[in-house]
């Protein structure tokens, strides 16, 4: 199926979208597109522009425009999906166990994505600055109160640098709890993360929590965590776990 729609769009692309002239090819490859069904194999001629068209190149792929990544957002999200909770080695070969996926899918592959994706990720957050509201509850229309308290955990830990196996660094990490939804965790390095406020911003929009809305935050006595909830969210409440 996936095949026959490649080819429809090719030959629809075959002619002059100006004067309907037929386009000459200049060559003729394959396209490959790896999805949850394993890979598929597509024709992907290069034509040449039609001169009654001005363009910057002679020739362009037309399956190129509509195929910008060789692998399917949905096999993406596997992927990094089971990456953030499993090793890279054990994510290619759960996947090769549940799905028809190419064998050529190895450890190195899933790290290049997941890093692909939190990138992209990283840049629609946005930056911090605006991000903290000074207003109280009360201030705007009323709030719809939860039936029980928002409360997020937060907690910290130290894991090893990569490249310098002497030093450490402190990872922030975070549950919020709320009562209706399903949890929802976040995490960052305080000491590198430029987007800490924007990140835990997004998390608590997800889940419906306004920026007048009361939060409690449950943390131990770390020097780490202890300053965070203010910082994070302007209606904190820190409570000693």
């Amino acid at each position: 199926m996936v095949a026959y729609q490649a080819t429809a769009f090719v030959t629809t692309r075959s002619h002059c979208q100006a004067c309907g002239a037929p386009l000459q090819r200049k060559g003729q490859t394959t396209r490959v597109l790896r999805t949850l069904f394993g890979t598929v194999r597509l024709p992907n001629p290069r034509l040449y522009h039609c001169r009654c068209q001005g363009q910057q190149t002679s020739t362009f792929r037309p399956l190129s425009r509509v195929l910008t990544e060789s692998t399917t957002p949905a096999l993406l999200f596997l992927e990094t999906k089971w990456a953030s909770l499993i090793s890279y080695g054990m994510t290619a070969r759960v996947l090769k166990d549940f799905l028809p996926v190419d064998e050529t899918l190895n450890a190195t592959t899933i790290h290049n994505h997941t890093l692909a994706v939190a990138r992209r990720c990283e840049e629609e957050l946005g930056e911090d600055e605006g991000v903290v509201s000074d207003s109280c509850p009360g201030d705007e229309e009323p709030l719809s109160r939860p039936e029980e308290p928002l409360c997020v955990g937060l907690d910290g830990g130290y894991v090893r640098d990569w490249d310098q196996k002497q030093h450490h660094f402190a990872v922030i990490v975070g549950k919020l709890v709320p009562a209706d939804q399903p949890a929802k965790c976040f995490g960052f390095v305080q000491s590198y993360d430029t987007k800490a406020k924007r990140r835990l911003h997004a998390v608590l929009h997800s889940q419906g929590v306004q920026d007048t809305q009361p939060l409690t935050v449950l943390s131990d006595g770390g020097e780490s965590v202890r300053a965070l909830p203010m910082q994070l969210h302007p209606q904190a409440e820190h409570l000693l776990d």
